[in-house]
């Protein structure tokens, strides 16, 4: 129940999965919390210093029940599946947070082959085997993507472009005066709002919204990595897995300890 446009292309995508999951098992784990956790966002890139990172993370880790877990708690059960959320053990939690944010500071912080390094504190942590497992650097050094960015680099701009065409000009230019709490600022918000408000009229006030419209609008410095309508650099989010065609897929190897 939002009208979140950044919450709603993550749940596009998140849906097809739910519900491919559920024919095959009834319980799931999930990655949610990670990124609150240990700074994986691209946006933290652009952190000015380690105090205004960990004062980023308090403040995305407690819109988690409005936001990412909103949206995994829906999707999954409407799909009569579970989903557990294991980086948010309240241990693990504890103990991330009191790891000083100087090494979570991923500024000017690159992986192995120049990979945005986001995360790269818990990265590192896998680089060596865990219970025989060995994780292929492609895999634990690849770009953090959200959901709908990792479903495919053109979804967001196929969905926006597709519903710049069910919202006309002249509702648009009118967005003010039908929405004047919390304005749509494109079509693609507008028509969100548009199937929102038919279901749940006058209830405009109930969804919390990221200050700005977008997660990354609510830190305290300004990135131009991701705006409202998403993100900009998506040739980023490329890796050795899509750029090597004839490559076979990577799999984890497990090898016996010395």
């Amino acid at each position: 129940e939002t009208y979140n446009a950044e919450l709603i292309r993550s749940a596009i995508p998140n849906w097809f999965l739910a519900q491919l999951a559920a024919k095959q098992v009834k319980m799931v784990l999930t990655g949610e919390g990670a990124d609150e956790l240990w700074a994986g966002y691209a946006y933290f890139a652009d952190a000015p210093n380690p105090s205004s990172v960990h004062q980023e993370l308090i403040r995305i880790y407690n819109f988690l029940g409005k936001a990412n877990l909103l949206r995994t708690d829906r999707i999954t059960s409407a799909h009569s599946l579970e989903a557990r959320v294991p980086f948010l053990d309240t241990q693990n939690t504890s103990t991330a947070m009191e790891i000083h944010p100087r090494l979570k500071h991923t500024a000017g912080v690159l992986g192995p082959k120049g990979e945005p390094g986001e995360k790269m504190f818990l990265r590192k942590c896998f680089e060596r085997q865990h219970g025989g497992v060995t994780i292929p650097k492609d895999l634990l050094y690849r770009a953090k993507a959200m959901q709908c960015e990792g479903t495919g680099p053109n979804l967001v701009a196929s969905i926006q472009n597709f519903l710049s065409s069910k919202v006309s000009d002249h509702d648009f230019a009118h967005a003010h005066i039908r929405f004047p709490h919390e304005t749509p600022q494109s079509k693609e918000e507008y028509y969100y709002r548009h199937i929102f408000d038919s279901f749940y009229p006058d209830c405009d006030h109930v969804p919390t919204l990221w200050p700005g419209g977008y997660r990354a609008g609510g830190a305290k410095w300004r990135s131009l990595t991701y705006t409202r309508h998403g993100r900009n650099d998506l040739h980023k989010l490329a890796h050795a897995l899509q750029q090597e065609e004839t490559r076979e897929p990577s799999s984890i190897s497990s090898s016996s300890s010395s």
